[in-house]
C-alpha cells in the first residue's frame, strides 16, 4: 500500500521471520556465530534466551541455513511433553519405527544406534528444544540424560535450548542440578536501545530498497522503542502501522504523532476485524487528512475501510470493496459462504487419514465461531492466492465453537520453515507456525 509512496520494493517490516533480513546488530550475529562455534566443536548443552519477539525464532531458522548440509536438526514442538513420551517423540523424527508403548531404556537403545550411525556417516544430530521454559522439569532431566550419549571424542546429539527468561528460574530447581551443570554456554537476546533501533530501521528499509534519508525522526524512533520496549516483533509490527499512517498523511517522514497513532490502534486480537479501537484509529487519520478536502477523502475512503489488526500491510492486499446487503439476501449468501468452509472441514478428514508426512502449517485460527462465518470470511480471501487443495480446516470446541486452518503437509521441519517463506502476504500476516499435523482418533 506505501510500498511505492516510500520507494520500497517489498514489505520491511513483516512479523514473519524472514533470514535474508536478519539483523546482525543488538549482539545478534554474535550470538549466531557462537552458537554455530558452540555446536560444531561439540559442545554439551547451549541455551538462548531472550524476551518474546526477541528474534529466537529468526535465529532457529538462520542455524538452519548455516550450519554445514551434514546437519540433521530434531525439534520438539510441544513444550509440554511428558517425560514418558520425549524419547519417542526424538526417536519419531528421526524416522525410526518404535512403538509409543515400549519402556524408555529400549527407545533409547534403539535411538543410540541410530545417532552412532548418523555420526559414522558424518552427520551431526541436533536437538531443538522452543519454549523450554514450559517444558516439565522431568522431561528435561530425560534429555539430560541424552547428553551422556557420546563416543570417545564427541557427543553424539547437542542440545539447544530457546526459552524466554523464565527458563533460569525453571531449572534452578534441585531436581535438574545436573542439567544445569551441563549447560556449557548461556546466551541471552537484549531489548535494542534507540540507537540501535535507529539501525535496523535503516537496515530493513534498506533491504526493502529505500535510498536516501532516513524515513523515521529521532523522536519517532525515540517513541517507538520506548514503547516497544526493544522487541523486534512488536517493532515491527508499529514501524508497520506508522509507516502506513504517515503515508494516508502524505508526510515524507514518520513522526511521533504517526508513532501514536500506532500505538493506538495495536490491540491484540485473534482474528483480523474491525474493533472500536480501529475505530478510534480511523478516525484520528482522518483527522490528519481532512484538511486536504473532500475530493482526498474520497480517494482514501477505501483504505480506512481495511483493518490492520496486529499484523502488517502491504500493496498485496486487495482493496475492500462494501457492498450492501438486502436482508432478504443473507441466509442466501451465507449458505454459499459455507459451502466452501464445508468441503474444507471434508478434506481434512480424508487427509488427516491418509496423509503420510507429519508436518503442517497452522495459518489461522479463531476460538469463537458458532457459524463458521469467520473463518469462511478467512477462505474466500485467501482462495485465488494459495492451492485451495491444500487448505485443511479443522472444527473443535472447548466453550465455544472454533476452527483451525492448516496448509500443506510436510516430511521435514526444514522443507515447512521453506514453505511458510512462499505464503502470500495474507496468510503471512496471520504468523503461521509449524505443527504436527493432527494423528486421526481412534
Amino acid at each position: 500500500m506505501y510500498l511505492d509512496y516510500f520507494g520500497l520494493k517489498k514489505q520491511p517490516f513483516g512479523i514473519t521471520p524472514d533470514t535474508s533480513l536478519f539483523f546482525k546488530g543488538a549482539d545478534r550475529g554474535d550470538v549466531l556465530e557462537a552458537v554455530i562455534y558452540a555446536l560444531n566443536s561439540g559442545q554439551g548443552i547451549i541455551k538462548v534466551v531472550g524476551e518474546v519477539g526477541s528474534g529466537k525464532t529468526m535465529l532457529s531458522r538462520m542455524l538452519v541455513n548455516k550450519m554445514p548440509d551434514e546437519t540433521v536438526f530434531v525439534y520438539l514442538l510441544n513444550p509440554s511433553i511428558s517425560a514418558e513420551q520425549v524419547l519417542y517423540a526424538i526417536a519419531y523424527d528421526l524416522g525410526l519405527k518404535v512403538d509409543p508403548n515400549d519402556q524408555s531404556i529400549q527407545i533409547l537403545h534403539v535411538l543410540q544406534q541410530k545417532l552412532l550411525a548418523l555420526y559414522q556417516q558424518g552427520k551431526k544430530v541436533v536437538l531443538v528444544i522452543d519454549e523450554a521454559q514450559q517444558m516439565p522439569l522431568g522431561t528435561l532431566e530425560e534429555i539430560r540424560l541424552l547428553s551422556n550419549l557420546e563416543t570417545e571424542t564427541e557427543k553424539l546429539l547437542q542440545i539447544l535450548l530457546f526459552g524466554q527468561p523464565e527458563l533460569d528460574e525453571h531449572i534452578d530447581s534441585p531436581s535438574v542440578r545436573q542439567l544445569r551443570e551441563r549447560i556449557t554456554y548461556s546466551f541471552y537476546l537484549s531489548p535494542l536501545d534507540w540507537h540501535m533501533t535507529d539501525k535496523y530501521l535503516h537496515f530493513r528499509l534498506a533491504k526493502a530498497g529505500h535510498t536516501g534519508r532516513g524515513i523515521f525522526s529521532m523522536g519517532a524512533i525515540k517513541l517507538l522503542t520506548n514503547y516497544a520496549n526493544g522487541t523486534l516483533r512488536r517493532l515491527n509490527v508499529m514501524a508497520d502501522k506508522a509507516l502506513l499512517a504517515a503515508y494516508l498523511d502524505k508526510s515524507p517522514v514518520v513522526d511521533t504523532k504517526h508513532i501514536r497513532l500506532a500505538m493506538k490502534d495495536n490491540v491484540k486480537s485473534d482474528v483480523k476485524k474491525i474493533t472500536p479501537q480501529f475505530v478510534v484509529f480511523s478516525l484520528l487519520v482522518l483527522a490528519i487528512i481532512v484538511g486536504a478536502g473532500y475530493g482526498f477523502l474520497q480517494n482514501k475512503k477505501q483504505l480506512l475501510n481495511i483493518a490492520l489488526g496486529n499484523s502488517v500491510m502491504s500493496d498485496e492486499r486487495e482493496q475492500i470493496k462494501t457492498v450492501p446487503v438486502l436482508p432478504r439476501q443473507v441466509g442466501q449468501e451465507k449458505k454459499q459462504l459455507l459451502r466452501l468452509l464445508d468441503r474444507r472441514e471434508k478434506a481434512y478428514e480424508e487427509w488427516r487419514a491418509k496423509t503420510q508426512k507429519k508436518y503442517t502449517l497452522q495459518v489461522f485460527s479463531v476460538k469463537s465461531d458458532e457459524e463458521g462465518v469467520i473463518t469462511n470470511q478467512y477462505l474466500e480471501g485467501i482462495k485465488n492466492k494459495i492451492d485451495m487443495n491444500q487448505v485443511f480446516v479443522r472444527q473443535y470446541r472447548t466453550s465455544d465453537l472454533g476452527y483451525i486452518t492448516y496448509f500443506g503437509s510436510f516430511e521435514t521441519h526444514s522443507e515447512a520453515f521453506k514453505a511458510i517463506a512462499g505464503l502470500p502476504t495474507a496468510m503471512q500476516n496471520a504468523a503461521p507456525f509449524i505443527t504436527n499435523i493432527p494423528k486421526q482418533e481412534n
